[in-house]
């Protein structure tokens, strides 16, 4: 049976209050460019939502990881050292280390740390039948909190051992370029002793391509991103209309990343814990990037976080890649 362990993390205050949420909302909405912090999706509902746009025709980036995996998971395993510890920062559902841990028999413990109950239990549901030995040890919080990760570092010594830090995806490209590096900093010290760390990055490609994998015709992306609405409504008493707002995709070459905005279809105004919000027609909320990367691009990227990029498995079309790093 799976050992359901805990992680000695009682001091950690691994929840995101509404207060948090609150302070996060209307700082978005105040500025300028309204933005909404995209860690705010994943509720029960979004980590549903989502699970449904990894399985649509145009959403390209699940299916080509996956098939990675499956063509090269065999010879990533043989790399890494046979007795080590997985961490995974935002595990999802379990599905995709479920192709590595098929050829590393002597993990010593499994930690998914993710944001969402749901996912949570939906990827120990999905591993514990399939390897029945192995030590789970899930910890609910935010990855991308560093005072967090660092009071998790602190209080396991996790960072005594070795590790490996998967991160699949593409899920680094939500980040703009500080905040990726911090991210990316916390994992080479999470790497432990003569760790790695196994990053998924979407690699740049066609525009359209880009622009149809986060505009689906089914609706189901826009469902996604109207639900972060429907979300302050229900726990911050916010009045938005979910029909007064239009999904849009949009590729920002500048910056080489696929951006999610809200588009307010008529003037308007919402209230959000009795503060109120004004909306001209045509003014949109930013509520994702999705930051495409080159080969070179990322390995300079994570020098900056001291991780040297070892190695690299890409699918045919160079449409993704997973990338090997170790500490410097």
């Amino acid at each position: 049976m799976s050992q359901m362990t805990t992680i000695k993390q009682c001091s950690i205050n691994t929840s995101i209050s509404n207060c948090e949420f609150l302070t996060d909302v209307i700082s978005g909405l105040t500025q300028q460019q309204k933005s909404l912090p995209c860690k705010y999706f994943y509720d029960d509902k979004g980590a549903a939502l989502f699970e449904q746009i990894t399985r649509l025709q145009e959403y390209y980036v699940t299916r080509t990881e996956l098939a990675i995996l499956e063509r090269y998971s065999k010879e990533i395993a043989q790399i890494l050292p046979e007795s080590l510890s997985i961490i995974e920062p935002g595990c999802g559902s379990g599905k995709k280390i479920a192709h590595l841990l098929a050829h590393m028999s002597k993990v010593k413990t499994f930690v998914p740390f993710e944001i969402s109950t749901e996912m949570l239990n939906y990827s120990l549901a999905h591993l514990s039948p399939l390897f029945p030995e192995l030590v789970i040890a899930p910890l609910l919080g935010d990855f991308t909190d560093s005072a967090m990760v660092k009071q998790l570092i602190k209080e396991t010594a996790l960072d005594s051992q070795t590790n490996l830090v998967y991160f699949p995806g593409s899920t680094l490209g939500n980040f703009n370029t500080l905040k990726a590096i911090e991210i990316m900093r916390n994992f080479q010290h999470l790497c432990g002793v003569n760790g790695y760390a196994l990053i998924g990055i979407d690699l740049v490609k066609q525009r359209q391509v880009l622009l149809d994998a986060y505009d689906d015709k089914l609706g189901v992306t826009a469902a996604f991103n109207k639900n972060l609405l429907q979300r302050i409504n229900d726990e911050l008493n916010g009045s938005f209309n979910l029909a007064n707002f239009n999904h849009e995709s949009r590729y920002n070459e500048q910056h080489n990343r696929i951006e999610m905005h809200l588009v307010s279809l008529c003037e308007q105004t919402v209230i959000i814990n009795n503060q109120q919000i004004n909306f001209k027609q045509g003014e949109s909320i930013h509520t994702e990037n999705s930051h495409k990367y080159t080969l070179e691009s990322f390995k300079q990227l994570a020098a900056q976080a001291n991780l040297s990029l070892e190695q690299t498995w890409q699918d045919d079309n160079n449409y993704f890649a997973l990338c090997l790093l170790r500490p410097l």
